[in-house]
């Protein structure tokens, strides 16, 4: 049977069906001065859902967003809802300005509220909190030059005021750049004015075109906490204080921004302009004719680097170059890879690599120059210790009737850091305990429950302040009848209970005689006491000794009555000159940009094209290209692998068809080339039938697949628990569910576990040698041999020592072997 309640408010819901919506704005005040605040209120009526409307922006005056506030009333079974938005508005010139017109999207319709006039006055309102409160935007110098970079301080400095609900600065302005605000440092300061909490915005401008630039104001919106007015000196302490919404702003700073020089200006300038350093390095410096050489650029400093070319070396006769790519830039620092390749025997100097920038210090163009670097080229028909990607055919391969590579994947797929895998990054490991938080916090609001329904004594003490307030309702209510004697035992009972219940006592114990002991000894402050014991003698001597006094003391004792349970019951905050300020910092991803037209799809296809013209060599450069811009994927991989298998490399090709399974596990393709290629080096290997039977997603997942699907089972699980825990009637019917996930959790977790301790953590790595090479029991040429390892071997990298590694073959043999011969996943 449905209670009243619920039929009332379903017959109230369903005359309000069809209830008309309307909407309206009331601006309070209407007319202030510069600086000053007023409230924007945009009532919509018939609605309790309608979401905030957007007010446009208008020149000159800075709306900001405060909140909602609903409000549902039921009056003869009808009912009435209504929302309310409310906005600041905060004026930063003079005029009349017209808000609107401003509209509410209310289900499918729109509702037209009507708009506004906001009359600002002439003159500047005084700050908020006089000297104490001030917002100072600063900068070390006033003339710079243009796309330099500007250390720029906004700092707001609190004295003897309160605020809270501090948002992020804005400055307002064109013509300059400026970085986000990063989160705020703070101290304390003396000045001559007194001691001041500062909190400090730092960050950096750049000017984007000369001349006079006005930087802000910069405005910032916060709380400042207002003392209550009361003059009582106990009731004062009590009724709180209110936060009063305040828009700061800083008078602006004006910058002279210069043009760089023409004069001198050389000719490489692409606009870099700061203090920095430049080095160039190259590797391998000992190559085989037709192998590449990476030249990298290396650019630090302070300063603008945005939009400024790489270093590049240009093509000459006998190299071969290749566009300049980027690294991934760390904090100060630009890395530039260039893979040139030299294509004659004997000694080839790179060319000469110039990078110039303007020095704003020394007002100056700076060119740093760095001198060609020798490389040694050996003949092209000497032994390899690299792979050939160009230069010779591919040599010829016993025919394999009816058998062949799958051909080569015609999208890169989805490229990726390469590395990134999803056990490496802290922010995943940062929310798996939520479960385990969600289960405490449960837990613990069960355990209280059931103290409330089970432990007498800790249910009488969280019920007392309710049963207070209503017994104090009570006393209300016999003062309005003007039944005195009766108001004054209730009042008395209301207190006396309210205090047994807080301090453990048997009903009756808490009299006028003992309660100022019982409540110093509870740590109750003295005053407090000290009134609470006038309070009890007050109401002993009205109801055992009336002096026929009027209705007023009635009145003070019910209010200081209440005053004290709300003192009891609140959790008191211990304000500080400077309230604790919470800052949300927006975290901004950067990635990598890539500078040209050269994307690695752009790559990608390119190296394609090369390899359907039978260009095998040229198409694995191509392909490599893109791992030395640091992006990887499965596609990639493949592709990679059939070009050097096409070009007679078939120890790289398993390298790379083992990499491409790594990201592609359950690739029909790529098991298909990885397979047949071990077959023909003689190399068919794979995992030990236990782990296929204990572990069967290790290898049928990848590693970010394995660790993601663990992840939301063990979240599943624990919101099963939780729900059991949290509502008892769902135990039984959670229980099957919760035990079937955590076995799949178990099965799962093994998987993920295995694959990471004997897959993804051992250092691992292929032999890439073109034959057989020996691996010796010590790591010298002359060192007696072991065993042979064939070009494919998969084989654990154990130590290294000065150009030879230590392996151990799958099968727990071990030796040294040259570096060269062997390469990692």
């Amino acid at each position: 049977m449905r209670s009243p309640f619920v039929v009332v408010l379903l017959v109230a819901l369903a005359s309000t069906a069809g209830a008309e919506v309307t909407a309206r704005a009331v601006l309070d005040p209407p007319q202030l001065r510069v600086g000053e605040a007023a409230d924007l209120s945009v009532e919509v009526t018939g609605a309790q859902n309608a979401p905030a409307p957007e007010i446009g922006g208008v020149d000159g005056v800075t709306v900001r967003y405060v909140g909602p506030s609903t409000q549902v009333s039921i009056v003869n079974g009808r009912m009435t809802s209504s929302v309310t938005h409310r906005f600041s508005v905060v004026p930063t010139r003079p005029g009349t300005f017209t808000l609107g017109p401003i509209t509410v999207q209310a289900g499918n319709a729109r509702v037209d509220a009507g708009s506004v006039t906001l009359t600002v006055g002439a003159g500047a309102a005084p700050q908020a909190g006089g000297d104490q409160l001030r917002l100072v935007l600063s900068a070390p110098k006033t003339e710079v030059y243009l796309h330099e970079r500007l250390p720029v301080e906004l700092k707001l400095l609190v004295g003897n005021v309160r605020v809270s609900d501090l948002q992020y600065p804005t400055v307002t302005g064109d013509g300059f750049g400026i970085d986000k605000f990063p989160e705020p440092e703070q101290r304390r300061e003396q000045t001559p004015e007194g001691v001041f909490q500062i909190v400090d915005f730092r960050t950096v401008l750049t000017p984007l075109r000369s001349g006079t630039l006005t930087v802000g104001p910069a405005s910032m919106g916060m709380s400042l906490v207002v003392r209550s007015r009361s003059r009582d000196p106990f009731f004062g302490s009590l009724f709180g204080d209110t936060a009063r919404p305040t828009q700061l702003q800083s008078a602006p700073l004006t910058l002279t921004v210069l043009p760089l020089p023409d004069a001198n200006r050389p000719a490489d300038f692409s606009g870099a302009v700061g203090r920095f350093e430049f080095d160039v390095k190259a590797a391998p410096l000992e190559v085989t004719a037709g192998d590449p050489v990476t030249l990298t650029s290396t650019i630090r400093g302070e300063g603008n680097l945005d939009g400024v070319a790489a270093p590049s070396a240009a093509a000459a006769d006998g190299l071969r170059v290749y566009p300049t790519q980027p690294a991934a830039p760390g904090s100060g620092e630009h890395v530039f890879e260039q893979v040139v390749i030299p294509e004659r025997p004997g000694t080839t100097t790179l060319p000469t690599l110039r990078f110039s920038y303007f020095d704003p210090g020394a007002r100056a163009y700076r060119t740093i120059e760095r001198a060609g670097i020798a490389v040694t080229v050996r003949p092209a028909a000497a032994a390899r210790a690299t792979p050939e990607i160009v230069g010779r055919a591919a040599p010829e391969r016993p025919e394999h009737l009816g058998r062949d590579i799958v051909g080569i994947k015609d999208e890169p797929g989805t490229f990726s850091a390469i590395g990134a895998r999803r056990y490496r990054s802290a922010a995943f490991w940062a929310v798996q305990p939520i479960p385990l938080v969600l289960w405490a916090a449960v837990a613990l609001w069960d355990r209280r429950r059931r103290r409330l329904t089970g432990d007498v004594r800790y249910a009488r003490f969280t019920r007392a302040g309710r049963a207070a307030r209503q017994r104090l309702g009570e006393a209300r209510s016999l003062l309005r009848t003007g039944d005195r004697a009766a108001f004054y035992d209730a009042l008395a009972g209301a207190l006396g209970e309210y205090l047994a219940a807080k301090l453990d006592l048997p009903p009756g114990r808490v009299t006028a005689d003992s309660v100022g002991e019982r409540l110093r000894a509870a740590g109750v402050p003295v005053a407090m006491a000290a009134d609470l014991e006038t309070l009890f003698a007050t109401c002993e001597q009205a109801r055992f000794a009336p002096s026929g006094d009027g209705g007023g003391d009635a009145e003070r004792a019910l209010a200081r009555a209440e005053a004290v349970v709300r003192a009891l019951e609140r959790r008191r905050r211990i304000a500080r000159p400077m309230a604790a300020i919470w800052l949300l910092a927006a975290l901004a991803a950067v990635g990598a940009a890539v500078a040209g037209s050269e994307t690695p799809n752009t790559m990608f296809f390119r190296a394609n094209a090369l390899y359907g013209e039978e260009r095998y060599a040229d198409a694995a450069a191509e392909y490599e290209r893109i791992l030395a811009g640091g992006l990887e994927s499965g596609n990639l991989y493949f592709n990679l692998g059939n070009a050097y298998y096409r070009a007679g490399d078939p120890g790289r090709a398993v390298l790379e068809y083992e990499r491409a399974q790594r990201l592609l596990p359950r690739d029909p393709d790529v098991r298909a080339n990885r397979g047949y290629a071990r077959a023909d080096a003689g190399t068919d290997e794979g995992p030990p039938i236990y782990a296929r039977l204990l572990f069967p997603l290790a290898d049928r997942l990848s590693a970010d697949e394995i660790w993601l699907a663990a992840s939301i089972v063990w979240f599943a699980l624990g919101l099963l628990l939780a729900v059991g825990r949290l509502v008892p009637a769902t135990q039984r019917g959670t229980r099957v569910p919760a035990i079937a996930v955590a076995v799949v959790l178990v099965v799962v977790g093994a998987s993920a576990v295995y694959r990471l301790v004997a897959v993804d953590l051992p250092a691992w790595a292929v032999v890439v040698a073109k034959q057989e090479v020996p691996v010796r029991f010590e790591p010298s040429p002359n060192g007696t041999a072991h065993f042979q390892a064939k070009a494919g071997t998969t084989v654990e990298v154990l130590a290294e020592r000065e150009g030879w590694i230590q392996i151990a073959r799958r099968d727990g043999r071990r030796g040294w072997i040259e570096r060269a011969a062997v390469e990692r996943l």
